[in-house]
């Protein structure tokens, strides 16, 4: 059994061995090509265990079975327990004759066989010509480990060892095909999904990225439209409080110095109270002389006047200071005289008009010594305004120390208002809109004098006002210390230079702003980027975890996907590839034992629809009818000369070739293969759109949703944060409205105060120098005038020509009033003509401010009865002094607003004055212009396409940021569903369908409402108070989130590209891959099966020269295709040594010409060989 006819006999030792070892696994060195081990114990452990090396032809199971095989067979039955010698086909060594002796009851001429005994001088004789170089490590009593446990596959190779050249045949590592399979389309599904997926999940985290940056973009522009906002609004509010304790000092100022005694306690304390009483002004007011006299008074009640006058202080007019000592003790008197001043508290009522109840206040206090008193020294006699001290702590209504500024004002006395800080807090948190926003307010050189924290603003350790850098909260501290390192280099610092300016720092950003008027207060206002960012940052976390999600489950239904796909192949390709390649091997094993039984079942025929397994079974079908055809021309001959030859016939072999002949025949009628590399490629597209459709499937509504979610959630803070925004416009337009309201408020109910204390409202010229001394010391920029019950009108605004208007009906006459005496003095007779026809006398004259005088009237041409006015009759419905109030009337238009000439529409507020007997005696009022109003309502946009608009509570049009009219082309007032501006008319008509009951309409109602209306974003806020302005403002949607709309279209484009990527890479892959896969499936099964069929073919014809090119190749890299190489070659080989041993038949002997004989093929009606020989 070697090369060349030779075998190789190998005795294995083992030392000591055991039952532990019995089944060790031996190294594939330690046993040579084609044979089996086996061992056995001995039952005394010192001796070696013996083992005998088999050549596997003797577990063949092949009909035609040499004599040594049929010998060896007999002798394992009889020696079951071992064996000392192994009969083998030597082929060259003369064992004859030992083998008649040992066998002599055989009736056989043995021929070229060799019976080895356990002797080395027989094992070195046996391998004499050249034992295998592997074989001498054994010889050496080297220690190996006998292999036993062979598979299935390896004992299907061993079994064929009969035949020399095959069984020495080097051995390579085979894969099954399903495996194959399995790996192919695991390959193909891992590369088809891995590349898409991770495009895939770039893309995702890329279009994430997109829209995460854009929304923050978008958040950090609206938050700085936010700040900018907060700080205006902030600003504004101080501005309309500074404005309004500037108009009340102003109006203070003038009191006492036009109407009052400055030098007389009692006069000024009476100016204090009338302020009370006619204007319900709540602030502490207080007046200081040179002497450190000090009268104060807050309001009306108990300890609501504090009194200090020094010692010796002696004024006879000055009631207040004679009384308020009355009730001193010795005592009091004492420590009065030890301090040079005496201090006390008493009560004042307003209603009795009497103040009382004084009562010692051992507290010394010198007027001249505190910081308002001496900044107004400061100050020159011809220029006198309205200062701000810096804070300091100073002694309010209560034992409480109160933060504060004073407002000082006059060098001959001072008065003062004190401001404190104490509601600053609520003021700034309330303007605030994020939740860790801050803001905190300033003096010009850092002193903090409130803030949005609840902070203190006093170091209690040194009872001073802190800094802003030294301030408590982290946000405060860490914005004014970055503001601190700004000013390093300045000695004095002076923070309203960054006026305007904006500063990121580490994760804040905050701005400046400051005002441009004394005190020259500074805003500083910010937030944490994650305040505008939080949501966005939030949807992005959530978006990274949708990827995440979107990664684990593509990967997961990929799987299942991948693993079904890959099962149904695998089925698919064991049914056409695999089991016909085990079946038509199956049958080759059959044949190669002269088998045919298995061709007598039809369903064996066709078993596969792969054209090149259908074309080889065709032709092994050919080949064994060929085979068949020769058997049968030999069938009645079994032994040839002296030669043993056995060959086996079915009893039905002829029925059976000839069945299968007409089967082939009709298979291949019926049959439609389809190549393998169609199957191939078909399984492996299904694989691969199957594992490469569902991951893209899901990652592209994975990203649509993505995209969705995160444009929604830009959008949704875009539009939370554009609501905040017009919130502060609109809240900066009512502020700005409200302060201008206020302003007049404060004009009206200040000249109710000075007509009726100081005046007379039925003298026209005591009504025109009351004008002028407004002018004269609070500067007030809007028209005053006076209409009495009798007819006559008073008008002044500003200083100059016509700054006068003076109208009396025809007849009037009031001997006590120059100004009556002197408007008409150049009228003609013509003129006076036009008076009696019309009962209205119109004069315009000019004031001169620093003469004091008024002249150069001439008459106008106009008919103006002021009782007939709106604003007059408005006022004339309040019918008791008790409900007087401030009023305005609806839009309208009226004459002049003294610049813009006539026909100007506007608003007139009212002020109803009465007489002693509590009858309505004159009317005071105010136009005001709605000329200016688009000015303010422009102002505070802070989109492109912004709009806001102001209405009265009934619709007519007040104001708009656009420059339209608000006058129809009839000459009269505009409603604003009206208007001729788009945005106007549009969001108009909207609110106008809301009340369809025109009765009903009232816009104020709306106040605080939101609405989203054809791509527009608009609210309606309504002021609280006469005159019940309504402001409409708004934008389109489009100016807050238009970039997020441009993001959503980017990620469109993008998504779009990234499906024509993800598909054309996808498509390259899976090209690439069906190559590869189609490449390996013909190398490795398409040309072995081609190969194999070829030598079918040739065999069929007897030709045997591509079966020996084949066999001396390298076997195939697949489990079932090189078991079927390794049958196909042994049956061919079979085959070619049977038909050559058939040649010679022509000499057969038999006793029985047309007896067919018996061969050993099963056990049912087979004898064994050495009965047979015995016969």
């Amino acid at each position: 059994m070697g090369q060349q006819q030779q075998s190789e006999l190998l005795m294995l030792r083992l030392r000591n061995p055991t039952r532990a070892n019995k089944n060790f696994r031996v190294k594939e060195w330690t046993v040579p090509k084609g044979f089996l081990a086996e061992t056995q114990l001995v039952r005394r452990p010192s001796m070696p265990a013996r083992a005998v090396v088999l050549g596997a032809a003797v577990f063949t199971r092949n009909a035609f079975a040499a004599a040594p095989v049929v010998v060896g067979r007999e002798v394992l039955k009889t020696k079951g327990d071992g064996m000392r010698a192994v009969l083998v086909n030597a082929g060259k060594l003369p064992t004859i004759a030992y083998c008649r002796q040992s066998y002599s009851g055989v009736d056989i001429e043995p021929t070229r066989v060799n019976l080895w005994m356990e002797s080395k001088s027989e094992i070195v004789r046996l391998f004499k010509d050249g034992a295998p170089h592997k074989a001498k490590r054994i010889l050496a009593g080297e220690d190996i480990v006998i292999r036993v446990n062979l598979g299935l596959g390896e004992v299907k190779v061993l079994m064929f060892t009969m035949d020399a050249s095959s069984q020495f045949k080097s051995r390579r590592w085979t894969i099954p095909v399903l495996l194959l399979v399995f790996v192919q389309m695991f390959l193909v599904a891992a590369i088809v999904l891995i590349i898409p997926l991770v495009i895939s999940y770039s893309a995702m985290l890329s279009s994430n990225e997109l829209s995460a940056s854009t929304g923050r973009n978008v958040t950090h522009s609206l938050a700085v439209k936010i700040q900018s906002a907060e700080a205006s609004l902030a600003l504004e509010s101080i501005n309309s409080l500074i404005k309004a304790i500037n108009e009340k000092t102003l109006h203070m100022y003038k009191a006492i110095s036009a109407y009052n005694n400055q030098s007389n306690i009692d006069s000024i304390f009476y100016s204090f109270a009338n302020e009370v009483k006619y204007t319900k002004y709540d602030l502490v007011m207080y007046y200081g002389s040179p002497d450190n006299a000090y009268i104060m008074l807050q309001k009306s009640g108990p300890k609501s006047v504090w009194i200090t006058t020094p010692i010796g202080y002696n004024n006879p007019d000055c009631r207040m200071c004679q009384y308020y000592q009355q009730n001193y003790t010795a005592i009091n008197f004492e420590l009065a005289r030890q301090r040079n001043g005496s201090a006390a508290w008493g009560d004042w009522d307003e209603d009795s008009w009497v103040f009382s109840n004084f009562r010692y206040d051992n507290t010394s206090y010198y007027c001249t010594r505190r910081p308002w008193y001496k900044q107004a020294a400061r100050l020159s006699p011809d220029n006198v305004y309205p200062q701000y001290t810096s804070p300091y702590i100073f002694a309010g209504g209560t034992s409480n120390l109160v933060a504060g500024i004073t407002v000082a004002r006059r060098l001959t006395g001072v008065y003062g208002s004190d401001l404190s800080f104490t509601e600053m807090h609520d003021m700034l948190r309330k303007l605030l809109q994020t939740e860790n926003s801050f803001m905190y307010v300033m003096t010009r050189d850092g002193m903090i004098v409130g803030t949005s924290t609840n902070e203190s603003l006093v170091d209690l350790s040194t009872n001073n006002l802190i800094h802003a850098n030294e301030s408590s909260s982290p946000l405060t501290r860490s914005t004014a210390q970055y503001l601190w390192a700004l000013e390093s280099t300045s000695d004095q610092s002076d923070f309203t230079k960054f006026d305007g300016q904006r500063w990121d720092l580490e994760d804040l950003t905050f701005q400046l702003v400051a005002m441009k008027e004394a005190p020259y207060l500074v805003i500083v206002n910010g937030a944490p980027k994650n305040d505008y960012a939080e949501s966005i940052n939030r949807v992005h976390q959530e978006l990274e975890e949708t990827g995440r999600q979107t990664v684990r489950k593509s990967i997961g239904i990929s799987a299942v996907g991948f693993l079904l796909v890959v099962a149904i192949s695998c089925f698919v390709f064991y049914f056409s590839v695999a089991r016909p390649l085990a079946i038509i091997t199956s049958r080759m094993v059959n044949a190669t034992q002269f088998e045919f039984s298995a061709f007598r079942d039809d369903t064996v025929q066709h078993s596969t629809f792969i054209k090149e397994l259908s074309g080889m079974e065709s032709e092994f079908n050919q080949m064994v009818s060929k085979f068949a055809e020769s058997v049968l021309q030999t069938q009645n001959i079994y032994r040839v000369g002296t030669d043993n030859a056995f060959v086996f016939r079915s009893e039905t072999t002829i029925e059976t070739i000839r069945r299968k002949k007409s089967l082939v025949k009709n298979g291949k009628k019926e049959q439609r293969p389809v190549s393998l590399l169609w199957v191939v490629f078909l399984q492996t597209f299904v694989v691969a759109s199957v594992v490469l459709v569902i991951p893209l499937v899901i990652f592209l509504s994975a990203i649509a949703k993505c995209n969705s979610l995160s444009v929604a959630a830009g959008a949704g803070i875009a539009n939370t944060l554009a609501i905040k925004i017009q919130n502060l416009e609109v809240s900066l337009v009512m502020e700005s409205i409200g302060s201008l309201i206020a302003s007049i408020n404060e004009n009206a109910l200040d000249m109710s105060k000075i007509v009726s204390v100081y005046g007379n409202n039925s003298n026209l010229d005591s009504l025109l120098y009351s004008f002028a001394n407004e002018i004269k010391y609070s500067k007030y920029p809007l028209s005053m005038y006076f209409g009495t019950k009798m007819g006559a009108f008073i008008y002044l605004r500003g200083t100059g020509k016509d700054s006068i208007w003076v109208t009396t009906p025809y007849g009037f006459s009031d001997p006590g009033s120059r100004l009556c005496e002197t408007y008409q003095q150049n009228y003609t007779a013509s003129d006076w003509e036009w008076v009696r026809k019309r009962n209205s006398s119109t004069g315009f004259g000019a004031w001169d401010q620093d003469s004091w005088a008024f002249s150069g009237f001439y008459p106008a041409n106009l008919t103006f009865i002021p009782t007939e006015r709106p604003w007059y009759r408005q006022a004339a419905r309040i019918t008791s002094f008790k409900n007087a109030k401030v009023q305005y009337t609806e839009p309208y238009i009226y004459g002049s607003d003294g610049k813009n000439g006539f026909g100007v529409a506007g608003i007139s507020s009212n002020y109803p004055f009465f007489d002693a007997n509590g009858q309505m005696s004159g009317v005071y009022g105010t136009d005001i212009s709605f000329a200016d109003m688009h000015g303010t309502l422009s102002k505070y946009l802070n989109t492109p396409n912004s709009f806001m608009y102001c209405i009265t509570r009934s619709g007519q049009l007040v104001g708009t940021s656009s420059k339209e009219s608000i006058l129809s082309a009839a000459g009269g007032m505009k409603f604003a569903n009206e208007s001729t501006t788009e945005t106007t008319k549009l969001t108009a008509e909207f609110l106008w369908d809301l009340f369809p009951n025109e009765d009903e309409r009232d816009f104020t109602l709306l106040s605080g409402r939101l609405w989203e209306h054809e791509g527009y974003l608009f609210q309606v806020r309504a002021m609280e108070y006469a005159p019940y302005f309504v402001v409409v403002n708004g934008a389109p949607k489009s100016d807050y989130i238009g970039d997020i709309d441009l993001m959503m279209s980017d990620l469109e484009i993008a998504l779009r590209r990234n499906v024509v990527l993800i598909l054309g890479v996808s498509i390259a892959v899976f090209a690439i891959m069906v190559t590869i896969n189609c490449a390996l499936a013909y190398y490795l099964i398409n040309a072995p099966i081609g190969k194999i069929t070829s030598i079918l073919r040739s065999a069929s014809s007897f030709d045997f020269v591509a079966y020996k090119t084949m066999q001396s190749q390298y076997g195939n890299y697949i489990s079932e295709l090189s078991a079927m190489e390794k049958v196909f070659y042994t049956m061919i080989a079979k085959f070619a040594g049977s038909i050559r041993s058939s040649e010679p038949s022509k000499s057969r002997t038999t006793s029985d010409p047309n007896s067919s004989p018996s061969f050993p093929t099963t056990t049912r009606g087979r004898v064994t060989l050495v009965s047979l020989l015995k016969k």
